[in-house]
This record gives structure tokens, C-alpha cells and sequence, in this order.
């Protein structure tokens, strides 16, 4: 009887297409013959059966290029190491941190090196030096362990320490020409589920930076671990068997050890609902190629008023033409001047236009491969998309709609863009930081868009 249910949905989907087919097909008469009814009436309710059917189709290809990350159980190891193992701090890490490390390193079989960097050693060229000494004494080393990343003091160019650190060390390794596996451990960069902790979305910037130093330097990349906020003996021994296993993006925690995974969404599965609101919804780099075409979509959508920010304001090329074409679409649109990286700036703006929802689709990329790029260039990528975000969630806490421009290059790295990334893996870690206080939130990383966008 199997069989028999198989053959019969088989004969249902395909009489289905083949109704659909004579719908988009247009032809009135074709449609009254297969329903048999008047041409008359089909011909009243065609057109709404083209647009319902056409909707539909549009959805669900959509859907199918949907993807979300997720967290798989995964064997932890029996956390064989050997040889000697450089473990790098900062002096903004915990010195119990540092030790509950070492001891995991020396059960698990390694010969720990412990260096505490004060922070002029941060600097690339003053590190590359230290890590030359502390390489050529005893004949070099195994692998490296890096809990500078857990460092969450704000640098002297606004970059957090951890994430400003990472990449001195990705870079000075480099320079030192110790060809080891680098691990870089955090702590609240992820959350395996509803049960783990809250995402620090600086955290999240590490994983966003050493996604793409595993493109860029395959062969002397490790992995990065996140740790949870309570670290005993049994987490450290869970991560001596990461440091000598096979996955290289996991999270481990008193439960067990979590592998980094990314799978298609099911249809229909976390669809958003649509955003009804009355009032008005904010488009950062509203005047751009991708936040203009938001700013047309929410206003087909019903969206009555937009207030869309760009740094020049109307002078910014297209704006007047982007203003009229939507008053056509049924909404009044404002354009402002404002660097949404300021928060007073942004604060008044936001005192003059009340906003109910948020599109943070303002950003800058850079492309340049890591051992080239500077801190300050590396700030200046950071700076529109995660100051915005941040004073975004600061401000309008109680936004009914807060969607996040991302990209993909925060999900598994592009080469030449460790700023980008980095950024982007903040968004991500907002969103999820914001879900957990009770608040919406939605980033979307975004593949290249066609014929606009950041990439042309």
C-alpha cells in the first residue's frame, strides 16, 4: 500500500503543475475549460491567480536559498597533545583563565609557554619580535593557544582589545615565521541554543576575524573554541580533545562539546511575519543601492513613512529621484544627513523622527588580505556597521521591526575581508543578544547582490 500512496501523490502533483501551468500561462479560455466555467467568469479572477500563483513561486525560491547555523553534538576527544604549546594573553585576561588553560594543556599532554603580552607588545611589530625570542628558545613549538581574544577592554581606536589583539597575533605569527596551528579561544561568541548563554557580540568579532585568517593562512590555522563563563576541570579537558581533534569552529560547554554547522531551513520553518506597523521605519545608507531598494519594498508593503540616513543627505546622488519615486509608491520619505556612528547624531535624529522599526543597511568594505591591513583602516570598516548597530539597539530598544544588513562573509569568512567579517559577526551576535533580552531582531547575511551592492 506504500507503493500505492506513493503513485497516487505522484498523480496529484502533477495535475497540479499542470493547473498551475495553464494559470501563468494568461490564457482566460484555457483556464475555463480546465474548471469548466464560463470564460467570463475565470476571466475576472485571472489576473489574481497569476500574481497569488507568482508570489508564491518568488517565496519559495527564496526559502530554498535559505540557510541557518546550527550546533551538532560532537565526540570531544581523548585530548592527546604533545610538545611544547605557546599560550598567548593580554593583560586584560583573568589570570585564573590563563591557568585553568595551562592546566588543561598540561593534562592533556603539551608542554605550555606562557607569555602575558602588556599592551605596547600588542603592537604587529613589537609582538613579532617577543614570539621570535620565545620560538628559537627550546626549538619551537607545536601549536599556539590565543586568549587574547577574551580581552574586552576598548583599544585606542575604539577596537575592542581581544579583536585588535587577534589580529596583531594572526599577522606577527606571520611575521615570525612560526608556522604552527593558531586556536583562539573566546568566550560568548555563540550560543549553541536556548539554553546557553547570551552572545557578547565582540566576542562574536573573533570568530568573524578567524573565519577568514582559515581561508588566507590554511596551513597555520587552527580553530577557535568558545569557552562558557564557568570553566572547570572537565571543560579544560573537552578542550585539550578540541586542540588535538578535527573540527576547527566549536563551542564548548559543561554538556558537552558543540561543532559549528550550517543546514538549509526547511520550508515555511522561522518565516518572519510581515511588518503591519503604522508608523515610520529608519533605512541607514537609506540613499544606496541596497537600502533604496528596501526603502521601495516596505513602501509597496504599506510602509506610510521612511526616514532614510546617508552622510551627504539629499546631496547624495539619487536621493531627490529616490524621494519622488516613492511618494509615486505611496510613502513620504525624509532624507538625512547623519553618521549613524555617532550617537549623538543619531540620538537626534531619532528626537526629531520617531521611529517603530529599523534597517541597519549602512556599511563599507575594504578589501585587503590580512597581512597587509592596518588598524586603523581595520576600525574604519568596523566603525559604520557595529556603532551603528550598537546605538541602534541602544535607542530604539522597543523597535517592532530590527533587521540587520549581514553578509556571508561573516558566516564563513572571504578572503580580504577579516574587517568585514568581523563586522558582520557582530551584527549576527546582536541579533541573537537582542533575542535574548526579549527584543525582535533579525540579521540577514546576505549572499553578493546582483547588479548592485557593495561588491560592483
Amino acid at each position: 500500500w506504500l507503493g500505492g500512496v506513493d503513485a497516487v501523490e505522484g498523480v496529484v502533483v502533477a495535475e497540479d503543475e499542470a493547473f498551475w501551468s495553464v494559470v501563468e500561462s494568461g490564457e482566460g479560455g484555457a483556464l475555463a475549460e480546465v474548471l469548466g466555467l464560463d470564460a467570463g467568469v475565470v476571466e475576472g479572477v485571472l489576473p489574481a491567480l497569476v500574481d497569488w500563483r507568482r508570489s508564491r513561486v518568488e517565496r519559495s525560491r527564496a526559502e530554498g536559498m535559505r540557510y541557518r547555523v546550527s550546533w551538532s553534538v560532537v565526540d570531544g576527544g581523548a585530548g592527546v597533545l604533545s610538545g611544547r604549546w605557546l599560550v598567548v594573553a593580554s593583560e586584560g585576561v583573568a589570570g585564573e583563565r590563563v591557568e585553568a588553560c595551562v592546566g588543561a594543556l598540561v593534562r592533556g599532554g603539551a608542554e605550555p609557554v606562557v607569555v602575558v603580552l602588556d599592551d605596547g607588545e600588542l603592537d604587529r611589530w613589537e609582538l613579532a619580535g617577543r614570539l621570535t625570542e620565545e620560538d628559537g628558545f627550546g626549538g619551537g613549538f607545536a601549536g599556539v593557544l590565543s586568549l587574547v581574544g577574551l580581552d574586552g577592554r576598548t583599544g585606542v581606536v575604539g577596537v575592542p582589545v581581544g579583536v585588535a589583539g587577534s589580529l596583531a597575533l594572526v599577522q606577527a605569527l606571520g611575521d615570525a615565521e612560526i608556522g604552527v596551528p593558531l586556536w583562539c579561544v573566546t568566550s560568548g561568541a555563540v550560543s549553541t541554543g536556548r539554553a546557553d548563554g547570551v552572545v557578547v557580540p565582540e566576542q562574536a568579532m573573533v570568530w568573524g576575524l578567524g573565519r577568514v585568517a582559515a581561508l588566507e593562512f590554511p596551513q597555520r590555522w587552527g580553530g577557535l573554541v568558545d569557552l562558557p563563563a564557568v570553566w572547570d576541570e572537565r571543560v579544560g579537558g573537552r578542550l585539550a580533545g578540541v586542540l588535538g581533534g578535527v573540527e576547527d569552529q566549536v563551542a564548548v560547554r559543561a554538556s558537552g562539546t558543540f561543532a559549528r554547522r550550517l543546514a538549509r531551513v526547511a520550508a515555511g520553518a522561522g518565516r518572519p511575519g510581515e511588518f503591519a506597523s503604522g508608523g515610520a521605519v529608519l533605512v541607514t545608507g537609506g540613499t544606496g543601492a541596497l537600502g533604496a531598494a528596501v526603502a521601495r519594498r516596505l513602501a509597496v508593503r504599506g510602509v506610510p513613512e521612511l526616514v532614510l540616513t546617508s552622510r551627504r543627505g539629499l546631496g547624495a546622488p539619487g536621493a531627490a529621484e529616490l524621494v519622488a519615486e516613492l511618494a509615486g509608491l505611496g510613502a513620504r520619505a525624509t532624507v538625512v544627513a547623519c553618521d549613524v556612528a555617532d550617537r549623538e547624531a543619531l540620538a537626534g535624529l531619532l528626537g526629531e523622527h520617531p521611529v517603530t522599526g529599523v534597517v541597519h543597511a549602512a556599511g563599507v568594505v575594504d578589501t585587503v588580505p590580512l597581512v597587509g591591513v592596518g588598524l586603523e583602516e581595520f576600525a574604519e570598516v568596523l566603525r559604520a556597521k557595529t556603532l551603528g548597530a550598537r546605538y541602534l539597539d541602544e535607542l530604539v530598544p522597543d523597535a517592532e521591526m530590527f533587521v540587520l544588513f549581514s553578509s556571508i562573509a561573516g558566516v564563513w569568512g572571504s578572503g580580504g575581508q577579516a574587517a568585514y567579517a568581523a563586522a558582520n559577526a557582530y551584527l549576527d551576535g546582536l541579533a541573537e543578544a537582542r533575542r535574548a533580552r526579549g527584543l525582535v531582531a533579525t540579521s540577514v547575511a546576505w549572499g553578493p547582490w546582483a547588479d548592485a551592492g557593495m561588491l560592483v
